[in-house]
């Protein structure tokens, strides 16, 4: 299973890479610092599509929601399942991601030992879940 975290903080994204880290080779974590960057890459026909994708919701720039609705209104893309990663709580949040098409929203753990353990449910699940063919890079 290969997952997309999209993120806009880079030591975010390492802790992510070591916690996931415990999870391969069953898993492979792909990152992206930014949602440009990522949507970017996600439209790049020579690259395989991630079976999911994690995405922050507060980052500078293009924030979680926009690269949500960007995602959700691109046929190529608007499959793909998204969980929502967020420290926030707040119902206007939730309720707009879904509003989005958000496949889950999940609140951030507080600490490592907790977010390990959250990593390790989001695994669980997702490994028993089936997900579409993959897109088959282009030779251009």
């Amino acid at each position: 299973m290969s997952v997309l975290l999209v993120d806009d903080a880079p030591a975010d994204l390492l802790l992510a890479q070591e916690v996931f880290d415990d999870h391969a080779p069953r898993v492979q974590l792909i990152t992206q610092c930014g949602a440009e960057a990522a949507l970017l890459a996600l439209r790049d026909p020579a690259q395989l599509l991630p079976d999911m994708v994690l995405v922050d919701l507060n980052m500078n720039g293009m924030s979680g929601l926009d690269f949500l609705a960007e995602l959700r209104a691109d046929p190529a893309l608007a499959h793909l399942p998204v969980v929502m990663l967020s420290g926030s709580t707040a119902q206007h949040d939730v309720d707009r991601a879904y509003d989005l098409h958000a496949t889950a929203f999940l609140v951030k753990a507080p600490n490592l030992s907790e977010f390990v353990t959250q990593v390790d449910h989001l695994v669980q699940f997702w490994l028993g879940c089936r997900f579409r063919s993959p897109r088959v890079p282009s030779l251009s």
